[in-house]
């Protein structure tokens, strides 16, 4: 059986793929090189018990959006609305996920050889990873 952290990723992915030309790459692939890219991770994950018949826990999908400085950032920013607006509702294929709250913060990376522009996008996510009936 899959794991609800690798379903959520997997999920995130192929919306990402539906709605955005933007390659998108999962947090084994180090592709730092070709820009503009997308790369989705999970992070912090805590369990909590909503009712006695079921088991939920918190997720947090993390997604980064580099793009070269001197692209359209008007373009890189109605791409980040479309990814919000998409993932609020993500659906998972064997697990049932209701969003939480979403974050996004912008920053300038001069890390690399060009200046890119970051944009984090954070969507923490219940997930029912059992339910007894």
């Amino acid at each position: 059986m899959i794991s609800p952290q690798r379903d959520l990723v997997t999920s995130a992915i192929q919306t990402l793929n539906v709605i955005t030309d933007v390659p998108v790459f999962d947090d084994t692939v180090d592709n730092d090189t070709d820009y503009p890219q997308i790369n989705v991770s999970t992070g912090t994950t805590s369990n909590s018990q909503r009712s006695k018949n079921e088991q939920r826990s918190s997720y947090t999908l993390y997604i980064d959006y580099f793009d070269i400085k001197d692209n359209d950032h008007g373009l890189m920013m109605d791409t980040c609305f479309s990814i919000r607006e998409y993932l609020k509702y993500l659906r998972l294929s064997n697990y049932i996920c209701t969003s939480l709250a979403f974050n996004q913060t912008e920053t300038t990376d001069t890390s690399t050889d060009q200046s890119l522009w970051h944009v984090n996008i954070t969507i923490d996510y219940y997930i029912t990873e059992k339910a007894f009936i």
